[in-house]
């Protein structure tokens, strides 16, 4: 933050700059800086370094007013993002599917109240089955509700400390505070890694790793060398580069690997704190100073525009990233020049005009969003004529396996779906037909309910998300963490019943699991003889084609957002069979009593797979039908006459 009561550094202008464009060169591709997602972390640093500082300085000459805090913060902060929050969720319930404008109306209530981090830890969606957040317009605001969290708690316990034992007490306090914080952190990423991403608890420790920096900087800065701080200087920004270019989202965040970054800049900055050195001229070089003098209003506008891009015309190509390289520049100038440096002076009066326009944008942004969120989504005045039917009709054909009672899959295990009722697809009969596997099982459920309604036969269905169905220890490798022993103990309650049925199906996203051992061909294959061995009639579902590009709400997309070609996200030439289906298909051939089952025929012909057929939509997302897919496919075998063997008629 700007304070004028702190003397200007340049060089944290420069930081700023090295923050924000680490987040932006991320956020545009992922590949381009794997570890890019570090720049936030680098704010909260510079922001806990110049608050504590602004506070501590104005409580040691008895100056301090929260009033006046907060006012300038206000000032600082609200302005700019309630104007980006307004305008996001203005583009967004006119532009968005209903279901994703409700979302994003929720999200912008959330974030007008500062409570945006809170919101997505409770609510933001990253289950299997999840979109990709990289489509959530709002969700780069959970950063400013941790910081804004942070200045409500900071500031009253600094003061606290501070009369009861001065700096050394604060001190002491922030190392005890910052330790629990990243040990916290550490413990939560298994757990319940979207709170240790996204909420305060874990995340002070970085805010208080700048309040020590501050205070590290008053105490040694005269008695430190210029060759010290020289070699300070390198070895942090060292530390940062490492971060920003190693360290993955994948392999879990913050805990302690954050403590590299943050370190990073802590060391930088005491050393800038210290007198010039080689770090500090290069971060203080005019064009990085720029960027950090409007890097709040960049790092504001650059998830918005290349969300809703993202959300309308897929990720971004040649074309694409110039596109939002120019909107990008466009929205972070006019934010700047128009909302953050005229609303960051203050008024004469109490009551002002730059006051009342900005509590007009909250207001308005509020109760266009609760609006939004009582007629979940479906704005009829922003929409055109016909929208709610096709809505409702491209939803019904959309939908995943998971939301139809009779197909019972579970997220974890749970003993007592065996016996569920509804879980029986068919006939009344005793069920001869047990179908079981993943979620890739789960989508087979519609087309094997025609089938089993057309022969009269009885099925019983369980499926377990990400379950590889290998039994005993084998899943293990194949599944998260945290799911491990649920899928271990979902397998082996499954094997317990193989004597009640004539028929087993089992059906696995095989293609998805490939990469995760070396020995993945060969735990199939000890599958397949695990199964053959019971003499039971075996069928093994293969994976179906993937469309990687699909996206199930182009449609309805494309009613409101011009330029989106559907067709193109939804077909791709057929290169024949993936080769782990025909691994498959080998080992089955094995075994006399066991065959593969496939449904591709239906969805690649004359040298084209398409995501279409009958001109519906039949999948739910890249590689999972929907279940009204499954079923429209299902009443054509019956029609046609082909149907799998191994199941007999009763």
């Amino acid at each position: 933050m700007h304070v004028k009561k702190m003397s200007y550094r340049p060089d944290i202008d420069g930081l700023r700059a090295l923050a924000v464009l680490a987040v932006v060169i991320f956020h545009f591709n992922k590949q381009w800086l794997p570890g890019g997602f570090v720049g936030v972390d680098i704010f909260f640093v510079i922001s806990g370094y110049l608050i504590t500082g602004i506070i501590t300085k104005e409580v040691s000459k008895g100056q301090f007013s929260f009033v006046e805090f907060y006012m300038r913060r206000v000032r600082r902060i609200l302005p700019a993002a309630f104007f980006l929050i307004f305008v996001t969720a203005l583009f967004g319930i006119a532009f968005m599917v209903p279901m994703d404008a409700r979302d994003l109306a929720s999200s912008a209530i959330a974030s007008i109240f500062s409570v945006a981090n809170i919101y997505y830890w409770k609510y933001l969606d990253v289950g299997y089955f999840a979109a990709s957040s990289d489509l959530v317009p709002l969700l780069h605001m959970w950063s400013l509700g941790v910081e804004e969290q942070f200045y409500l708690l900071w500031p009253a316990l600094l003061i606290v400390l501070y009369k009861a034992g001065g700096r050394k007490a604060i001190v002491s306090a922030a190392v005890l505070i910052a330790a629990a914080s990243f040990l916290y952190g550490e413990s939560q990423l298994v757990s319940d890694p979207k709170f240790a991403y996204y909420m305060l608890p874990s995340r002070s420790g970085e805010l208080l790793i700048g309040a020590l920096a501050y205070f590290a900087s008053e105490t040694w800065k005269d008695r430190i060398s210029q060759s010290a701080a020289q070699a300070l200087a390198v070895i942090g920004i060292a530390a940062v580069v490492l971060s920003i270019s190693l360290i993955s989202e994948t392999g879990g965040f913050p805990g302690l690997v954050s403590l590299l970054p943050v370190v990073g800049v802590a060391v930088v900055i005491f050393a800038g704190a210290a007198g010039k050195n080689i770090v500090s001229s290069v971060l203080s070089f005019r064009p990085f100073v720029y960027v950090g003098l409007v890097s709040f209003s960049l790092y504001l506008w650059h998830w918005p525009i290349l969300a809703f891009y993202r959300y309308a015309y897929g990720q971004p190509t040649g074309t694409g990233y110039l596109v939002c390289g120019v909107l990008l520049i466009l929205a972070t100038l006019i934010s700047y020049y128009w909302v953050e440096v005229p609303f960051r002076r203050p008024a004469v009066r109490t009551i002002n005009l730059k006051g009342v326009a900005v509590a007009a944008l909250a207001v308005m942004t509020v109760s266009g969003s609760y609006y939004t969120i009582s007629v979940k989504g479906l704005v009829k005045e922003l929409s055109p004529q016909g929208y709610h039917a096709k809505v409702t009709e491209h939803f019904n054909q959309t939908k995943a396996a998971y939301r139809y009672d009779y197909n019972c899959q579970m997220a974890s295990y749970d003993p007592k779906f065996i016996d569920f009722k509804r879980c029986v697809i068919g006939s009344d009969a005793k069920p001869s037909v047990l179908i079981f596997g993943d979620s890739n099982s789960a989508h087979y459920v519609g087309y094997w309910k025609i089938i089993a309604e057309d022969r009269k036969v009885a099925m019983r269905n369980i499926s377990h998300n990400s379950c590889v169905p290998f039994a005993g220890e084998k899943s293990r490798p194949y599944v998260k963490e945290a799911s491990r022993n649920s899928c271990q103990m979902f397998n082996a309650e499954i094997r317990k019943h193989f004597d009640d049925f004539d028929t087993i199906i089992v059906s696995a996203d095989w293609e998805g699991y490939k990469y995760r051992t070396k020995s993945y061909v060969a735990d199939i294959e000890d599958l397949v003889n695990e199964l053959s061995s019971t003499g039971k009639n075996i069928i093994i579902g293969l994976k179906v084609p993937i469309f990687k590009d699909y996206d199930r709400s182009c449609d309805l997309k494309s009613l409101k957002i011009p330029g989106i070609d559907c067709a193109s996200r939804g077909v791709y030439p057929d290169t024949g069979e993936t080769e782990i289906n025909n691994q498959i298909i080998a080992i089955a051939g094995k075994y006399s009593n066991v065959k593969t089952f496939t449904l591709r025929s239906y969805v690649c012909a004359d040298g084209t797979c398409s995501a279409y057929l009958g001109g519906k939509p039949i999948y739910f997302d890249l590689g999972h039908l929907s279940m009204a897919g499954s079923e429209q496919i299902g009443r054509i075998s019956v029609a046609e006459h082909d149907m799998p063997g191994l199941i007999s008629q009763k």
